[in-house]
């Protein structure tokens, strides 16, 4: 017979994601304010009933196994599922008439948002970052009630609706060859490596990154990016190139960086994105606020 699923403690969930992200038993039992002792015991009972060891253990450091690389990814995800199922709960208690509207870096959602305000003008609306990683989390777990994203999100249980294409620029430093050029074609930048979105779906890197080319052909692969500072950074010291949505470009103009059009990839998608598992009356109200008068 399979084995009978356990109650998880989300106490116990806290204290394995805080030694899990710190690698350390003692720095994770000060941030907790708990004795070290009792933190250690609290995640080996946890691996029991997991029937699961989670970390492995020696006399000078901490790492995770493979399946505590695996647990930690589900254990964040539901800390962040109920915190937000708490956030909710009190809003609806508290007579709250809020909406959670995430967007990505440059998406346009001035227009819609001033379009639903006019038909509701109670209804407070919160904004929230949402990043390329994190995108379709967020929606599932319910820290946003609507997103400005961009696909791909290779997640279930997400409805969306495209809003309108977005061009692909390459970042370049300023001395590059085509630097000064109106447009660029792929063909002419392979020579530079192309740097990553870090912790991006192998989709999301396709459809952004190029990759691979329209030939077949596979980009070299640069350092890691978590934001347009780290981009950047890695551009001006040579370190490799970028592809970045127009409006992304627009928002980070730099005497040291040229963004060139890319002419032979064809254009991102902005849409909005909601749980379908989870509509509400408000969110119902903002799809179809959107269907009507669009962002743009």
């Amino acid at each position: 017979m399979p084995d009978r699923p356990i109650d998880l403690d989300l106490r116990k969930l806290r204290y394995f994601v805080a030694v899990a992200e710190r690698r350390h038993f003692g720095q994770a039992a000060v941030a907790l304010h708990v004795t070290q002792p009792a933190l250690s015991r609290q995640v080996r009972q946890l691996e029991h009933e997991l029937r699961v060891e989670l970390f492995t253990r020696s006399t000078r450091d901490v790492a995770l196994t493979p399946a505590g690389e695996q647990f930690l990814r589900d254990a964040k995800a539901l800390l962040a599922a109920s915190e937000a199922a708490q956030e909710r709960a009190r809003r609806i208690a508290s007579g709250d008439n809020a909406l959670i509207v995430g967007f990505m870096l440059g998406t346009d959602v001035g227009l819609a948002l001033n379009a639903f305000s006019a038909r509701f003008p109670r209804v407070s609306i919160e904004l929230v970052r949402l990043r390329w990683w994190s995108q379709a989390r967020a929606l599932l777990d319910g820290s946003v009630d609507v997103g400005f994203v961009r696909p791909p999100l290779e997640a279930e249980g997400i409805d969306l609706l495209p809003l309108y294409p977005e061009h692909i620029a390459a970042v370049l430093p300023v001395d590059h060859p085509r630097a000064p050029d109106a447009k660029v074609a792929l063909a002419a930048l392979t020579d530079a490596p192309v740097l990553e979105y870090a912790e991006a779906t192998e989709a999301w890197s396709a459809v952004w990154n190029a990759d691979p080319r329209p030939d077949g052909t596979r980009p070299g692969h640069g350092p890691a990016f978590h934001d347009m500072e780290e981009l950047l950074g890695y551009v001006r010291s040579g370190r490799g190139i970028a592809f970045v949505p127009s409006s992304v470009a627009a928002a980070f103009p730099r005497s040291d960086i040229a963004y060139v059009p890319v002419a032979d990839v064809p254009p991102g998608q902005v849409s909005l994105a909601w749980n379908a598992a989870r509509p509400s009356h408000l969110v119902t109200s903002f799809v179809e606020t959107l269907r009507a008068h669009g962002t743009r």
